[in-house]
């Protein structure tokens, strides 16, 4: 079991911290913050860690390798020294299609104006826009739309020629160089991973961090493509799929289903699908997520005024409120907390909100009693029917802990799918499986190598959990394992244990 000392609370728990140490309840949605200019020195991170960030994300779109191994680095040293799980997500850039350099540095696009989109770099003709992709003639489709620059410009497919993609602007503006080119009604023939893609990820394997994030999911296919490839370099870490294109919208079940975990990435799907749609499709992703038991994470503009402002709107208070009370496992910070002036503020913030929000929802029925189907027809797999009977006796007995003794964490995750209001702590001899709990909603994850050898550790729990201050006499938990423990066999119990 790992420890770290702590001379005015005792000795701390590695990933239990917030246990030991809270003197309120247990934060159950977890928080993201993107490291950045702002936030990578040890000093910003110590706070960001302390005021409650559990999840450090590294964005590839930016930085050197040298940049991201001296944050992985620091990230390790501040959660050995404070006892707290710091779970590192690698974003991966994906592949972004950008128009190319424009005479003049820009241009300005009319109504009604024909323009040709060709495979290019530069432009040379004013009437013709450089795109740097190629198979553009071969994917989209007369009527289809093309958006640049965040969809501030609009423009309509109306001819597909041999080498070029004639368009007519719809609503025009100023195109400059290297602007972000989207196709929302488009499936495109992009690989899953660029060539910067696989050098970044091999990168990221070899440092280990915990989760990557895929960007510009389209299928099913291009997340398993990636978990293709991880397996090769020789590792299992999961993947992320973010969710910013409508074409994975309408697939999102089957996307869901192999993934292991979703990203509502609200930025570019408000450019591909509008603006007042994302609300709709943050909804289908959040509750797809529910339904196939995996994580999902709510991103973008969160508190975006807290970029320059020391307070939130009001408008961005709701939106984080509103995410945990759909419930999301994790909610995202980017350029709050990477080039604020403001990324502790923007933490204590959104922590706050969270905390106020779940106080509420927990005088509410949890999912388990609005959403599962009690009918005598339903036929339940063992861990389904394992994980609501835990749901309820935690509930009933008001229990300050479900304890799920693990080796890779999905009864963990089976549990936090229905949304007890319990916390719920994960034992498992992995330190992988911990440090990878740590986006899912209510886990908070323990490292224990007794596991594997001997049913003690099963015995001594409650004992143990009473001697670090986790609970106290009289308190009840529930406690979940697969027996024998030293066979390894899937979670077959459930256990109601009060401390002596």
């Amino acid at each position: 079991m790992n420890q770290t000392s702590n001379d005015s609370q005792g000795t701390i728990v590695q990933g239990l911290a917030p246990f030991q140490m809270s003197n309120h309840t247990i934060r159950q949605c977890k928080i993201i913050g993107t490291l950045g200019p702002s936030s990578s020195n040890e000093e910003t991170m110590r706070e960001l860690v302390k005021s409650g960030l559990n999840i450090a994300r590294l964005n590839f779109s930016h930085g050197e390798h040298d940049s991201h191994l001296k944050n992985i680095e620091m990230l390790r040293k501040i959660s050995k020294d404070t006892g707290q799980t710091i779970t590192i997500l690698q974003d991966l850039q994906g592949p972004k299609i950008r128009a190319g350099k424009l005479i003049g540095g820009a241009i300005e696009l009319k109504n009604g104006d024909i323009y040709s989109l060709i495979f290019g770099i530069e432009q040379t003709d004013p009437k013709v826009i450089p795109i740097d992709y190629k198979d553009l003639v071969r994917d989209v489709k007369v009527g289809e739309q093309v958006m640049m620059d965040d969809g501030l410009l609009i423009l309509e497919v109306v001819e597909i020629k041999k080498d070029a993609v004639m368009v007519k602007v719809v609503e025009g503006g100023i195109l400059k160089n290297r602007k972000g080119v989207n196709f929302p009604d488009s499936i495109l023939s992009l690989p899953a991973l660029t060539e910067k893609d696989s050098k970044d990820l091999l990168f990221g394997i070899a440092n280990g961090v915990d989760v990557i994030a895929l960007s510009f999911v389209q299928t099913a296919a291009d997340v398993a493509q990636c978990k293709k490839i991880i397996q090769a370099l020789g590792s299992d870490i999961p993947v992320i799929a973010k969710i910013e294109k409508v074409s994975a919208v309408k697939q999102i079940d089957e996307i869901a289903q192999i993934a292991d975990g979703l990203m509502v990435a609200r930025g570019d799907l408000g450019v591909e699908g509008r603006v007042e749609r994302v609300p709709t499709y943050q909804h289908k992703i959040v509750e797809a997520a529910h339904r196939h038991a995996k994580p999902v994470i709510v991103a973008t503009q969160m508190l975006e005024s807290m970029i320059g402002n020391p307070r939130a709107s009001f408008a961005e208070m709701a939106d984080v409120a509103n995410g945990v009370l759909e419930g999301a496992d994790c909610l995202m910070l980017s350029g709050e907390v990477a080039a604020g002036k403001y990324p502790v503020e923007s933490v204590v913030t959104m922590d706050a909100i969270i905390r106020n929000v779940e106080a509420w929802t927990k005088t509410q029925p949890p999912k388990y009693k609005s959403d599962v189907p009690w009918s005598a027809d339903v036929s339940w797999e063992d861990n389904e029917a394992i994980a609501i009977a835990a749901c309820e006796a935690a509930d009933s007995l008001n229990a300050k802990a479900i304890v799920c003794l693990t080796l890779t964490g999905s009864i963990a995750r089976s549990i936090a799918k229905w949304r007890p209001h319990t916390p719920i702590i994960a034992v498992s001899p992995r330190k992988d499986a911990v440090q990878r709990l740590g986006i899912v909603r209510g886990v908070y994850g323990m490292q224990n190598p007794l596991f594997y050898n001997t049913d003690v550790l099963l015995q001594d729990l409650p004992n143990l959990f009473k001697s670090l201050g986790i609970v106290k006499s009289g308190d009840m938990i529930v406690i979940t394992a697969g027996i024998p423990i030293n066979q390894m066999k899937p979670t077959n119990m459930v256990k109601i244990n009060r401390i002596p």
